[in-house]
């Protein structure tokens, strides 16, 4: 006779041994809204989760406008800071008339409203997802909505304060292995021949017996630049061979000598897209610990089954990492180990969370 039609009239009837092994059938399996959503509703759904997220981009859009030159400036000073320390020209350059509107002030302020909303886009896409949960799935929203902020501003800092300043060093200071340029060969007998006839007067139109009347200016030859100068004062810097001089409360490059072949000159709007790529990428890797978290939580993937696949995740690390950073071998390194510290990381999360909830009678999942 089937366990949920007892016979109540036996003798041996015992209620709660019945209900101890139907279990709490209501809690057990009704979900959240009590009814099945129709595909109309989820799509509803998925446009209004989607519009929000958008409105909360273009609110964060307003304050990245409103900062958008100290946003720029804070961005630059990774490049500005490694051409400084290797004596590389600076600042960045612009050949695009267009580019500092189009290529670098667009990007950034839109790039920057991207990462400051992304905690409020993981929340509605999480909404989104919450209907179909039940009840002890759907707390993991308290953790996840505070985790993935903690692991955007991570993202941002870690590409800014280490990944960058690794990826320029390399790039900038890998062209001083180049030899330096030889003027002192003299040019062939056809590139005098052709272009002698084209040089002109490379003389003076002032007078033979013209006379100067000035003496050439002693600018002081300094090892390193001084400790506390004054306004105004001007001096070779030898260390890195340049003048430079101080004005309006900062040191500024005057002259810079360069004898290699290749001089580095990043322009702003490639430099702006390099490392925007990088920073919203990485950003987006960052929350490996967040999605094995929700995974762990929610019971979808049995953590012995994913920690079965390190190697796998090991490799991948180092994928990721050449695609999101540059091609030389630092940077990929540098990005790929913490990868796959969040990677253990996060199975660390899944396994306390996914022990957690096993824990629990099945009547209570």
């Amino acid at each position: 006779m089937p366990l949920d039609q007892p016979p109540e009239n036996d003798p041996a009837y015992d209620p709660e041994h019945y209900r101890a092994q139907d279990g709490p059938e209501p809690e057990r399996k009704k979900l959240p809204n009590d009814h099945t959503m129709p595909l109309g509703d989820h799509i509803e759904e998925l446009r209004s989760r989607l519009v929000k997220m958008l409105i909360g981009v273009v609110i964060a859009l307003v304050f990245t406008v409103i900062y958008s030159f100290q946003i720029i400036s804070w961005l630059a000073q990774p490049l500005l800071h490694v051409q400084d320390m290797l004596g590389a020209p600076s600042p960045p350059i612009q050949t695009d008339p267009t580019a500092g509107f189009t290529s670098v002030y667009m990007p950034v302020v839109l790039i920057a409203a991207v990462i400051v909303a992304a905690p409020w886009i993981i929340w509605q896409a999480w909404q989104f997802i919450v209907v179909g949960l039940y009840e002890h799935e759907k707390k993991a929203v308290y953790i996840l909505a505070p985790f993935s902020t903690i692991m955007t501003a991570l993202g941002v800092m870690f590409t800014y304060y280490i990944l960058l300043p690794v990826s320029l060093a390399f790039f900038i200071n890998f062209v001083s292995f180049y030899p330096e340029y030889d003027l002192t060969s003299k040019p062939s007998l056809v590139t005098r021949t052709v272009l002698d006839p084209y040089m002109g007067n490379t003389g003076s139109d002032l007078p033979e017996d013209f006379v100067f009347d000035t003496e050439p200016m002693s600018i002081p030859v300094l090892e390193s630049r001084p400790d506390k100068p004054a306004e105004g004062d001007l001096w070779i810097n030898a260390d890195r061979e340049r003048v430079e001089m101080f004005f309006d409360d900062q040191i500024r490059v005057v002259s810079q000598r360069s004898t290699k072949l290749i001089t580095p000159l990043p322009a702003m709007n490639e430099y702006v897209r390099f490392a925007a790529v990088m920073m919203l990428g990485i950003v987006a890797a960052f929350q490996l610990p967040v999605v094995m978290l929700v995974l762990g939580w929610t019971q979808i993937f049995d953590p012995r089954g994913i920690g079965s696949l390190r190697k796998y995740a090991l490799f991948g690390a180092c994928a990721l990492g050449a695609v999101l950073t540059p091609s030389d071998p630092f940077s990929m390194l540098v990005l790929a180990v913490p990868l796959y510290l969040l990677f253990e990381f996060g199975l660390l999360l899944m396994k306390l969370t996914f022990k957690k909830r096993g824990d629990e009678t099945p009547a209570e999942l």
